[in-house]
Formats: structure tokens, sequence, C-alpha cells
């Protein structure tokens, strides 16, 4: 069988890790020659801009005092019809929300459709993290019953899931690219009958390399953390980060690089002088060569995300050689090797992720860290899988 051609959609195509991710492997097809083209939001197009904003208003009718990102996706800026007539065999969907597809749009397309899962929002209401009760309600149903009760007003969560339920008729191949993701989404009412298969993102390794002439470190550790929405982010956990640097276990003084959009002056000051460390605000990468340097000049990313799926900036880390510290929660168990490329602490434990920072900086895991990457999310090793799905898929 002669490869498909293949649609991506993305709302994005460099905020966040999930736009990063969708152009790998739009960039790992094209290079595998394969007919792949990639459709993404216009932050020009006035439709995108009303409907992000539409959205974004409508997400307000949530009274909770669970903060999670929403999307109710009633708003969109492209078409099922526009899709339909792309001429491509397979619809390969991504972070899709936030103003660029709406739910209805959504079923109406007539194209098999393959969803690389970047968070929950597939299966669950308007929440693209789970929370106590959104685990819950996505296993059983979104019910009166089973709400959070100390939320009120219009359930926004149930609504979006049920115009999931109705509009969603024919099953799509679903890509959760970590095992926690896989087994909320054959647990939920909404895509467990569904066929779903894990794959990793792909990091293109070749790119993300170790480097001969990487600068080594002499007297001063350097650790990195990165935040697309900055510190302010609680589920990042900058803030878990700050407390882990304070732990009596980091003796030797340290240089952090905190990458992401800067806080004011006064939060950068208030922040710094806490600390018996270096401070660095690198602000915002600007494209990959960038980010390379970044990880090239680190011995040891943090994530000490609170929710995460699979945090690119992990992967491309470890691509780079540079193992990684974070906690043991959402894809990071699948992407981080304690005995390879990292350290795994207990999630929300400040000492223990201290510890772990100490032990990988007294540890020479630079080469097995690169290995573990290129034979676990590789595009050599991932474009193979994509293919035997979209063969799939076609069947």
């Amino acid at each position: 069988m002669s490869s498909p051609k293949v649609l991506h959609l993305s709302t994005y195509d460099a905020h966040g890790g999930a736009a990063r991710a969708a152009i790998a492997i739009h960039n790992s097809l094209e290079s595998a020659a394969v007919d792949s083209r990639i459709r993404i939001a216009k932050a020009d197009d006035l439709r995108f801009k009303l409907a992000k904003e539409a959205d974004r208003r409508l997400w307000r009718l949530q009274k909770s005092n669970v903060l999670t990102w929403r999307s109710p996706a009633r708003f969109g800026s492209i078409s099922a019809k526009e899709i339909n007539n792309s001429g491509a065999d397979i619809v390969h969907m991504h972070w899709v929300t936030d103003g660029f597809l709406t739910i209805e749009s959504i079923g109406q397309i007539k194209k098999p459709i393959v969803w690389s899962l970047c968070d929950a929002w597939a299966f669950s209401g308007a929440e693209h993290y789970a929370t106590q009760f959104s685990r819950t309600r996505s296993v059983l149903g979104y019910l009166p019953s089973n709400r959070n009760p100390n939320d009120s007003g219009f359930d926004l969560d149930r609504w979006t899931w049920n115009r999931k339920k109705s509009k969603w008729t024919t099953p799509m191949h679903v890509l959760p690219a970590s095992t926690w993701l896989t087994q909320a989404a054959q647990e939920s009412a909404l895509m467990g009958h569904w066929p779903i298969t894990q794959i990793p993102h792909i990091v293109d390794t070749n790119l993300f390399t170790s480097t001969n002439d990487r600068r080594k470190n002499v007297g001063q550790p350097v650790i990195l953390f990165l935040a697309s929405a900055g510190i302010r982010d609680t589920r990042k956990g900058a803030d878990l980060l700050i407390q882990a640097l304070k732990d009596p276990a980091m003796t030797q003084r340290l240089k952090v690089i905190i990458v992401g959009p800067r806080p004011t002056a006064q939060e950068e000051q208030h922040i710094s002088s806490s600390l018996n460390h270096d401070l660095v605000f690198h602000g915002e990468a600007r494209g990959d060569k960038e980010l390379i340097d970044l990880y090239l000049q680190a011995d040891v990313t943090v994530v000490p995300s609170r929710e995460d799926n699979m945090p690119i900036a992990a992967m491309e880390s470890q691509s780079c050689g540079t193992p990684v510290v974070a906690f043991r929660i959402g894809g990071l168990g699948d992407i981080v090797n304690p005995t390879t490329s990292g350290y795994l602490a207990e999630p929300e434990n400040t000492h223990d992720l201290a510890q772990g920072i100490v032990q990988v900086l007294n540890s020479n895991l630079r080469e097995s860290t690169r290995q573990h990457a290129k034979a676990t999310w590789s595009p050599e090793v991932i474009v193979p899988q994509l293919l035997a799905v979209y063969e799939s898929a076609l069947t």
C-alpha cells in the first residue's frame, strides 16, 4: 500500500509542547517521503480571534474552585467542509481547541480520523486535565449526581461532554502518548470502545542531539526549567522547584536557568533573594537552535509538574543527552528511565526532588540518556508505528 495523504490539524505550531509535538510528527513524515500537510490557526485571522475570545468567555460560565484549562469548543474558525474538501486520505488531529475546531465540526469530518491525545480533553468534558471528579465522570458519564459539590451554576463540563457523545458517532483511532493517558482513555465512557494505540510523541533526535563541543560547567552545575506559560502556571510546578532549591540537600551553589515568559522585575527579585543560588530569567526561547543551546548548557533539566502528559521539554532534553529530574506523574514515567536518564521523585515531594537533583548531578548519565531517547522516540522508531495506524484506519 502506498503511503496516504495526511492532513494534520493543530491550533498552534509553536506555542507549547503539544504544538511542537504536532510539527515534529509532520516534519518526520515529510522526511520519510509521506505526503503530509499541516493546517494551523492563523493568528491574524479575524474568525480565529473572535472564536477564541467567544470560547474563552463561555468557559467562564463554569464556576469551579478547580483551576484547570477548559475548552467548550463551541466556536471555531475552520469548517468540516474545508477539511472534507482537502484531498487528504487521513485527518490526523492534535491539540485543536481554543477557537480552531468545534465539537460539532469534528463530528462532521467524513474522513478517517487519527487523534494524537496531548491531554484528557478528548474523553472528558471541557477540562484538559483530569481532576478528582472529572476522572470519575469520564468513566461513568457526566451526571448531575457526580458533579463536584463545590461547583455551582451551569455545568459546562457536562454540557460539553454530552455534545461530544451526541456528535462523535463514528469511532476515531486514538493515539495517547503515555501509559496513564492510555488507561484513562480505555476506561472512559466516551472512547473506551474505540481503537486505541499508545504511541509516544516524536523528537527529531538528529536535530536535538548531544555534541562533542558541549560547554563543560566547571565549578557550578547548571539546572534548567522550562514552561511555555511561565512560572505562574501552577501545573508546571515552578513553586515546587523553588522549594526544592531551599532544601538542606542543596549544599552546592547552582546556576538555575528559567525559560519562559518573564515575571515582573519585583517577582524576579523576590525569588532570587530567597535562594542561595544564581537565577537567570532567560525569557522565552525562540526556535530550536536556542532550545538546543539551553539543553546543552544544562547538567540536568528539572520538570516539577503537578499535571502533565508527555512534556516535550523532557524528551528534547534527553535527546540532547541532558538527564531529567521530575515527579512520577502523568507520562513522565514513560519518559524518564531512573536507571539511565534521570530521577523520578514522589509527586510534590520537594525533598525527594532535591535529592534527585543532587543524585543526578553526581552521576554520569549523558551517554545513556542520549541512547534512551534514540531508542524510544526517534523518527526512525515512531514513523513506522504511525504508518501502521494509518493503514489500519483506512481498511
